[in-house]
């Protein structure tokens, strides 16, 4: 049995005393690295509706990195060498800062909360909203998106690659 399969979190209602604390708009990213399981995290990043970055961290993968994926990342090996927090530890941290009632945006979402093993209903994925001309199971990239929609490039040197 895969140890990764399990693990899964659910982002829950605000309780009554918390009103619409946790229930705001953040955009989401996460980095993923190769292991001898497949993909595992690596970094997590999450922006608030005001462009501030509320929750940016990089994570310990549960077995060996095989492949850093710099070239999609931007995580290298020496930026791994201390980091101790695991999956677990992120999960935690979201879990509070999002509710069921928060609004997640972001590209291909749905690979993103896998990595991140949370199960979360309202989502904003650009890869569904400016679908592939091919249809699926292509999507566009977010480079392309970027450049098309929003006149920017990005992912185009080593310090701008996974920071999109």
């Amino acid at each position: 049995r895969n140890p990764l399969r399990s693990g899964f979190v659910s982002t829950q209602p605000p309780s009554s005393n918390e009103g619409d604390e946790r229930s705001g708009i953040f955009a989401l990213d996460c980095e993923m690295c190769y292991t001898a399981a497949g993909l595992e995290l690596t970094r997590v990043t999450v922006i608030d509706h005001a462009l501030k970055t509320v929750f940016e961290t990089l994570v310990r993968p549960q077995l060996p990195i095989v492949d850093y994926n710099t070239r999609f990342s931007g995580i290298t090996e020496s930026m791994m060498e201390n980091v101790s927090t695991s999956l677990s530890d992120v999960q935690r941290r979201l879990t509070k800062l999002f509710s069921a009632h928060s609004i997640l945006i972001g590209h291909s979402l749905n690979s993103d909360l896998v990595t991140l093993k949370m199960i979360h209903r309202k989502v904003v994925d650009t890869s569904v909203l400016f679908p592939h001309s091919k249809g699926p199971p292509y999507k566009r990239a977010l480079r392309t998106l970027a450049a098309e929609i929003l006149n920017k490039i990005i992912q185009d040197s080593a310090e701008e690659i996974g920071r999109a």
